[in-house]
């Protein structure tokens, strides 16, 4: 396919996308959007700090990194206050980020696959991004965009932008660093160090003035999630933990010790030793993979699930940072099965199950969500050991 075919069809897919957004929007209910996401929590956070609380991580904790936090302060701010007009600029802004991570997906199927094959992978993530649970729930595809975007760079031997990729991506979460692993394993030193420090110079320059201005709230901020025990996984189905990783009051924010308050019951098995398991494996697949553009994006797919794995939570959501891997990593009838189980599997924890109050039902889709996401690393390993 020639190049202007190539950018035509790239155009074409950005368009349906947009449009297909646009109109969801249109006809929806605003309860449509505010009922099964995020949405009403983020405009309470940014309503509790425009009252009186104070900002993110000085004021009051939150269980996010800074970024999302102030932006979504900024957002309640230019909306004036009103709900569902937040809602809508939020979900305009999630947008603009799923806009980016589509066409970061097709830049990087190009450099992994051949040419029909791309445009495949980009089709079905289109696809992917049209359901609304996936798209404009939460803010997570923020941190996928920069996620992607870090990775994108190290394929094009841009270390100075995938370091600050991966430094502003580390302010919405952590997973966006993950990529910089490919620098340590496959490319120069300097390249290394170019992208590992921008990535830690940004966030010290972040964080650090919110340390030293309100370091009891900085701390709790960073420490909440830690804090808050198990919860819809395997290690929360053996602890006994039949509940979402919400937090408690907003008023409980203003207290730093509140962060570190356990919710539920503590764990069985201490969550350093999957954590060491996954770390341990991790690095061993780091040192056998293979120097090949499809078997370095296999690796960090990888990581990722391992993350997952041992994590004390889950939040369905996160699903989005694991789809435009697996559809990158996998040949097409893997890829679409794996993607379309966990989906599937995802729905059925949240709305269907959860949403309902059936949490006695919950250990259905936990159990099923991690045998696939065992299989699924043991597929990506597959990957990332052989010389495609």
């Amino acid at each position: 396919m020639s190049e202007p075919a190539n950018r035509n069809e790239e155009l074409l897919r950005l368009g349906i996308l947009a449009a297909v957004r646009f109109l969801s929007l249109a006809a929806l209910p605003i309860d449509a959007i505010l009922g099964y996401g995020d949405y009403l929590h983020f405009f309470s956070l940014a309503e509790f700090s425009s009252l009186g609380a104070g900002l993110p991580w000085l004021g009051h904790w939150v269980e996010f990194p800074p970024l999302f936090p102030y932006l979504s302060l900024g957002i309640h701010n230019v909306a004036g206050g009103s709900q569902h007009v937040y809602a809508y600029l939020l979900a305009l802004t999630m947008l603009a980020f799923d806009l980016g991570n589509l066409w970061l997906v097709g830049s990087l199927s190009k450099k992994l696959w051949d040419p029909r094959r791309a445009g495949l992978i980009a089709w079905v993530y289109m696809g992917f991004l049209v359901i609304p649970a996936f798209g404009w729930w939460t803010f997570d595809p923020m941190a996928v965009f920069y996620m992607l975007l870090a990775a994108n760079a190290f394929y094009q031997s841009r270390p100075y932008l995938s370091g600050i990729a991966a430094g502003v991506g580390a302010l919405v979460k952590f997973l966006p660093v993950l990529p910089l692993v490919l620098f340590w394993r496959f490319r120069p030193r300097r390249e290394a160090f170019i992208a590992s420090g921008l990535t830690a110079a940004i966030l010290v320059v972040t964080l650090a003035p919110l340390f030293a201005a309100e370091p009891e709230m900085a701390t709790a901020s960073l420490r909440s999630q830690a804090s808050k025990g198990s919860w819809e996984t395997v290690w929360a189905l053996i602890d006994g933990n039949d509940r979402t990783g919400a937090f408690g009051a907003l008023e409980d924010r203003l207290d730093p010790e509140l962060a570190y308050e356990p919710r539920g019951n503590p764990a069985v098995v201490p969550t350093w030793i999957p954590a060491l398991i996954a770390l341990g494996i991790g690095a061993w697949a780091v040192f056998r993979a293979q120097d090949d553009p499809r078997a370095q994006f296999a690796l960090v797919g990888l990581l990722l699930s391992l993350v997952f794995l041992a994590s004390p939570g889950w939040s369905p959501q996160w699903l989005a940072y694991l789809i435009p891997i697996v559809l990158l990593s996998l040949v097409m009838r893997r890829a679409a099965l794996f993607s379309f189980s966990l989906a599937l599997v995802t729905l059925l924890e949240w709305p269907i199950l959860l949403s309902r109050g059936r949490f006695e039902l919950l250990a259905l889709p936990v159990l099923l969500r991690t045998l696939l996401m065992i299989l699924l690393a043991f597929e990506l390993w597959r990957v990332a050991r052989e010389r495609v």
